[in-house]
């Protein structure tokens, strides 16, 4: 036995350690993992290898193992938690591998996060305000900002842009730029009064990712501008002028000047000062700029500065500028000095205007001259007299008259003058004027001023002159005379021609000259002795003027003149060349047409004479011979035919004979004219081509292909009848044109192609033309020219490929369920061209979710081979939920494609269709929303909250239902308390948005305190896939019944229900609450006062959960007035707690036994004060009677309208509320009082009142209800009837004192 132990102990040692434990792939020490990928997605596998291939199970463990979760069979692992690089960048997990026999192996697998791109960017340290200097130079750094982004690589870098530059103007958008370190630099000038005072610059950072770059919420940059004084003052209300008598006294105030800063935010005080003056007579105060009169005026000093006196005032500011400057401005006042009449009239010897008005310059006696007999009115010469006032207008105004013994032979003009004049004296009577009578005249100017009847005189004196009587006289009246034309200057027409004058001493010396018009040029005449000559013989000329008539004038010593006429005619020479009528230019045909044509000519030599005769000769030239030419009718014609081609051609046809004119004077006189004959071509050659035959080569297909140039040449000289136009015939002439250029010399050139649409298919005969080109003359001709014209089509590689579309059917792939490299589809290629080389080539990629366009995400998913063949390239990254379609657009191609062909086919789509797998879990909507329950006011069924889900997977995978799994209610003291069935959740759902809406199924407990915690789970519903869930907790804050507060009020529940909706607007606008209202009922109470009362039970909660106590509602209404006013008129008069006020009998019945004592006691009490009172009587009588009347003169409709202080009879705008500890008003009788303060009491409680000891807010309804004054007249105790009128004003209106829900009803002054 032993021995077959140890036989078998060797068996059982092999049988153990045979089996070799599994071990890790190489790869298996780092696996790197990006941040962003999704929950549930392949994160890395485990691999592992196993020599005795047994099945191996897979685990993961370490502390950071609940990233993953690992399938055990294939080692494939998904991320459980989302990574976060920022957080966690690195870190390590031990992975295990176990095959059930051997030790599991273990190792640490290092996992790096790879960032990527999740972090906005954040401004730090905000907010952002600085303030800079209006004169910041333009470049200056103005601030700094700083924006962090927490992501690596481009995604960490941050970049700055100024979105938006407020006040937004075109301007201030250009105002500021910002540095890539975030630096805002001024790029233009700043101005404080000019521009803005104020800047908010927009920011943004975006960091520099170049796939998906994220940018910052903005931030804005506020910049306040200091103002500098950098600017001058300014003069307001200019320009400044003012008026002032010259009579004005010393200190005499004329105008005050004004001025304000320039920098408005400085306003420096300034200092006047007058830098320039044109007089000085006045002066200016240093601080308050009122100038005054400080010398005495005179008007008529200034009359050469128009009656102004101008000053330049200077106002510099205290302070200096900025540049160290006195920052001043100039302005120019101009003071106007009115007239006062203190001046006589004066003479002065000047001629205005050149007048010297000063009164040294006065003179009283002036002389003038007049010759003998002058006619009336004519002014004494030589008399420079101005008379001269200088007060203005009505003061300078005044009157000429005449005395003197010779006053009456004159006139003096102008009788009025008004400032200035000049005066003249005129001649009245002229017979009373006489030389031989009287040689010296003299009289006196008087000038009476009108207002002050000042007068100045003037002696004049006046020499008479003598006159010349008699004029020059010629013995004929008319003299003719004859002179040849063209003569010498200086030729002697006349020197007969004398006048006589019987004046003596130079009154008769006689003097000649002529009067001619436009012969002033031609004759002249000796002014002493009277002889005529020629001036200018050259423009004698008889073929213009035959005659000229002058008028010879003699003039005497006294300017008298008598005249005579002179008849001068031209004696004719030959000086005239003949003259040719008209051109000649003559058109022929050649072969065809004779030249008959006559020259015409003219002499303007005097007719009938040699020197007007003329003849013809033709000159010799190249073509004279073959014309003639008649030299008496001047008659021109052809020896024989013209020929066209006989001619030069450099001639272009035409001849030019020159004809000599002459006429027979002497000496002889000529002219020569061209006679211009063109002949005319006709077309009489035959085109002809250079060569008979013409090979053109050509490519097919090669639309409108260019084969060559034909060429022919025309005999003819001219284009038109040698310009050719060719054509092509024969079998298939219409696939070709041909285009004709004439060269010019006969040449001609056609350009041949095809149709510019028709192109040659070597593959489809016929591909070769024989036709035949034709030259023919574009004008009329008989002859045509002929050549053969050979196409030869050579063949080219010119068909395009094309994809079969059986190839082309849609192909279905489900999303990371495709084999890596898997082949998806062959697409197949074909080319009819025998040398074609063809692959297929991918020309895009579309990207298709739900059809739309989603961009290059799905570029990367299929790559395809030159040969047709679409593989798997990644199969992970294909997705549904980014794109359900992928369209490939691809094109055959031929490589060998001849050049110019199409080498590839249209583009052919094939479809893939990426098929939905259910690898997304629901997800809920995040949502800033509070929901807030208030159990007392919930309905069963009603919706108190909801939330929102989604899912990323399409159809059924994306269908939605939510659960709630669990129910707590949190209070605020105590542990957590489990619920079930109060709640439930119903499913809806809005496009891919799903709504869980949460109902109450039951009443809630008002007394419990805290918050209801629901776990809410959702589901989708895949039908192939296991379904995958979410979970969330959602609070429903409870508002408890501690806050429900109770609103009194004087008008009954059924007004108060009409009125909810102004009411809860008015509570909502004073506490920024919504107010849920529990009930609204009538007050119930026996005291009959009470009557009408009603109440509302309400809560007031904000969005977060949190209610309004009794105090801070107090607070809130009594701090907002108008809302106040509001609640008021909507008749709330108490505010207190919600809890009801219960009375107890007992306590009721003590309450009346101690209301009737306290009565009891106030009697007595008002009986004393009585009895004290009537000592009184008369005084108060009197007094009672003053306040009646003051009470009757107050306007009824403003005491309707003034609202009322409880407690009182005055109103709030008399601010007389002793309960708010306000001094009365006086009524204007109180001085006659002995100031006893119970009378001041009396005055002050006219109006019925309701006393509490313990007061906190009183609300008087007399602010919503209108005052009728209706004053009883019939009392006659007067301090009665004042009171009964203040009773009957207020018998309809309560007040009520509120004090936290407690209404004292007992006492009641107006009971008494």
């Amino acid at each position: 036995m032993a021995w077959s132990l140890m036989v078998l102990l060797p068996c059982l040692l092999v049988s153990v350690h045979g089996n070799k434990a599994p071990s890790f792939t190489n790869n298996m020490t780092v696996a790197r993992v990006p941040e962003d990928l999704p929950v549930g997605d392949v994160a890395f596998w485990i691999t592992a290898t196993d020599a005795d291939n047994d099945a191996l199970i897979f685990s993961l463990g370490g502390r950071y193992a609940y990233f993953f979760g690992v399938d055990e069979t294939t080692g494939e692992v998904k991320l459980n938690s989302p990574l976060d690089y920022e957080t966690l960048y690195h870190f390590s997990v031990t992975i295990s591998v176990w095959d059930k026999i051997n030790p599991q192996v273990q190792k640490d697998l290092q996992i790096i996060v790879i960032d990527k791109n999740d972090n906005e960017p954040v401004f730090q340290n905000t907010p952002y305000s600085t303030s800079i200097n209006e004169t910041l130079p333009v470049g200056s750094q103005v601030y700094t900002v700083r924006a962090e982004d927490p992501d690596t690589g481009l995604g960490g870098l941050v970049n700055y842009t100024i979105l938006e530059v407020i006040p937004n103007t075109p301007e201030n958008q250009q105002l500021f730029s910002i540095l890539l370190n975030g630096t805002i630099i001024l790029k233009g000038p700043l101005s404080y009064n000019n521009k803005s005072m104020f800047y908010q610059v927009k920011l943004q950072s975006c960091d520099q990712d170049k796939v998906k770059p994220l940018c910052s919420q903005s931030v804005f940059l506020s910049i306040t501008v200091i103002d500098l004084p950098d600017l001058d003052p300014q003069f307001l209300q200019e320009p400044y002028t003012a008026s002032i008598g010259e009579d004005a006294a010393l200190g005499t105030s004329v105008l005050t000047l004004k001025t304000v800063d320039g920098d408005k935010g400085i306003n420096d005080p300034v200092k006047f000062s007058i830098t320039n003056s044109t007089k000085p007579w006045f002066k200016i105060g240093e601080q308050d700029g009122v100038i005054t009169v400080n010398h005495l005026l005179d008007r008529e000093l200034l009359l050469d500065e128009n009656e102004e006196v101008h000053l330049e005032v200077t106002a510099t500011e205290i302070h200096l500028n900025i540049y160290g400057q006195e920052a001043k401005a100039k302005t120019w006042v101009t003071i106007k000095v009115t007239d006062v009449n203190d001046h006589s009239p004066q003479f002065y010897s000047c001629i205005l205007p050149d007048c010297d008005f000063s009164d040294d310059k006065a003179v009283s006696t002036f002389t003038g001259y007049l010759p003998e007999h002058s006619s009336t009115r004519v002014p004494v010469s030589n008399l420079t007299m101005v008379a001269y006032d200088p007060d203005k207008g009505l003061n300078g105004t005044f009157l000429l008259s005449l005395a003197g013994p010779d006053h009456m032979a004159f006139a003096v003009s102008p009788e009025k003058v008004v400032n200035t004049g000049e005066v003249q004296v005129l001649v009245l009577q002229s017979n009373l004027v006489d030389f031989e009578q009287k040689q010296i005249m003299e009289l006196e100017v008087i000038a009476n001023d009108s207002s002050s009847h000042m007068i100045s005189t003037a002696k004049v004196t006046i020499h008479v002159e003598d006159i010349n009587d008699h004029a020059p006289e010629f013995n004929k009246s008319q003299y003719i005379l004859y002179v040849y034309e063209h003569c010498q200057d200086g030729t002697v027409v006349t020197k007969d021609i004398k006048a006589t004058d019987p004046d003596t001493d130079f009154r008769g010396h006689i003097t000649y000259h002529l009067i001619s018009g436009s012969s002033a040029d031609i004759f002249q005449v000796n002014p002493s002795s009277g002889e005529i000559t020629v001036k200018n013989g050259s423009l004698l000329d008889r073929e213009l003027q035959s005659v000229y008539y002058l008028t010879l004038q003699a003039t005497d010593g006294g300017n008298l003149t008598g005249s005579t006429l002179l008849q001068i005619i031209l004696q004719d020479i030959n000086d005239q060349a003949p003259v040719v009528s008209g051109s000649y230019n003559i058109f022929v045909k050649e072969m065809k047409d004779n030249v008959t044509v006559t020259i015409q000519a003219y002499d303007n030599d005097d007719p009938n004479t040699n020197n007007s005769e003329i003849r013809f000769r033709l000159l010799p030239s190249p073509y004279s011979k073959n014309f003639t030419l008649d030299s008496v009718t001047g008659l021109l014609t052809n020896r024989g035919p013209l020929d066209r081609e006989a001619i030069d051609p450099n001639l272009s046809g035409k001849i030019v004979l020159t004809v000599f004119v002459y006429d027979l004077g002497v000496p002889s006189l000529n002219t020569t004219v061209n006679v211009n004959i063109n002949v005319e071509d006709i077309n009489d050659n035959i085109p002809v081509f250079n060569f008979t035959i013409y090979r053109f080569y050509v490519k097919e297909r090669v639309k409108g292909a260019y084969l060559g140039i034909v060429k022919a040449w025309d005999a003819d000289q001219t284009d038109v009848n040698s310009r050719v136009a060719f054509s092509l015939t024969g079998d298939g002439a219409s696939n070709f044109e041909i285009r004709s250029t004439f060269l010019g010399s006969g040449w001609n050139e056609g350009n041949v192609s095809l149709v510019s649409d028709v192109s040659l298919d070597y593959e489809r005969p016929p591909s070769n033309f024989t036709l035949t080109v034709l030259a023919q003359n574009a004008a009329e001709s008989e002859g045509t020219g002929s050549a053969t014209l050979l196409v030869i089509t050579e063949d080219v590689n010119d068909e395009a490929p094309s994809i079969l579309a059986s190839s082309l059917k849609e192909v279905r792939l489900r999303e990371h369920q495709g084999k890596q490299n898997g082949l998806v589809a062959h697409v197949e290629a074909q080319d009819p061209d025998t040398n074609a080389s063809l692959e297929v080539r991918l020309q895009d990629t579309v990207c298709l979710k739900k059809g739309v366009d989603v961009g290059d995400v799905c570029h990367g998913w299929f790559r395809l081979v030159p040969n047709g063949s679409v593989y798997i390239n990644d199969s992970m990254a294909i997705d549904y939920e980014v794109c359900d379609l992928v369209r490939l657009l691809l094109q055959a191609w031929d490589l060998h494609t001849a050049e110019g062909f199409p080498a590839s086919s249209p583009n052919e789509t094939l479809p893939i269709t990426i098929l939905d797998v259910n690898d997304h879990p629901p997800q809920f909507l995040p949502t800033n929303e509070t929901f807030v329950i208030i159990p007392e006011v919930l309905s069963l069924n009603q919706q108190v909250a909801s939330v929102k889900a989604t899912d990323k997977d399409d159809g059924v995978n994306a269908d939605l239902n939510f659960f709630i799994d669990q129910i707590e209610f949190i209070p605020k003291d105590g542990p957590r308390i489990p619920f079930e069935g109060l709640f439930r959740i119903k499913s809806s759902s809005e496009g891919d948005i799903y709504t869980g809406s949460i109902v109450v199924v039951t009443t809630l407990d008002i007394t419990l305190k805290g918050t209801y915690q629901l776990t809410i789970r959702v589901q989708d519903k895949p039908v192939d896939d296991p379904p995958l869930t979410a979970n969330t907790s959602l609070n429903l804050f409870t508002v408890d019944q501690s806050y429900r507060l109770r609103l009194q009020f004087s008008t009954g529940a059924t007004e108060v229900g009409s009125n909810t909706n102004a009411i809860k607007a008015a509570l909502m606008e004073a506490t920024r609450t919504t107010v849920y209202i529990v009930s609204i009922k009538d007050l119930e109470t026996p005291n009959s006062r009470a009557k009408g009362l009603s109440y509302m039970d309400a809560y007031f909660v904000y969005s977060n959960g949190t209610a309004l106590t009794l105090s801070d509602l107090n607070m809130y209404i009594r701090s907002d007035q108008e809302v106040l006013a509001t609640l008021l008129r909507l008749g709330l008069v108490v505010i207190g707690s919600g809890e009801e006020i219960k009375q107890d009998k007992d306590k009721e019945f003590l309450s009346i036994i101690a209301g009737l004592g306290g009565a009891l006691i106030l009697l007595i009490i008002i009986m004393v004060v009585s009895l004290v009172c009537t000592r009184k009587s008369y005084k108060r009588k009197l007094r009672a009677v003053k306040a009646r009347k003051e009470a009757m003169k107050t306007n009824e409709i403003l005491t309707s309208q003034t609202l009322a202080i409880p407690g009182t009879n005055l109103f709030n705008a008399e601010k007389a509320n002793p309960m708010l500890n306000f001094s009365s008003m006086d009524l204007g009788f109180e001085s006659l009082s002995s100031r006893n303060e119970d009378d001041v009491a009396s005055i002050n409680s006219l109006d019925e009142n309701k006393v509490d000891t313990d007061v906190d807010i009183v609300m008087d309804m007399d602010l919503v209800k209108e005052h009728k004054e209706k004053p009883e007249l019939t009392d006659t105790e007067p301090l009665t009837t004042v009171l009964k009128a203040g009773k009957d004003k207020n018998q309809e209106k309560d007040k009520l004192v509120l004090k936290l829900g407690e209404v004292n009803m007992a006492l009641d002054t107006t009971d008494l």
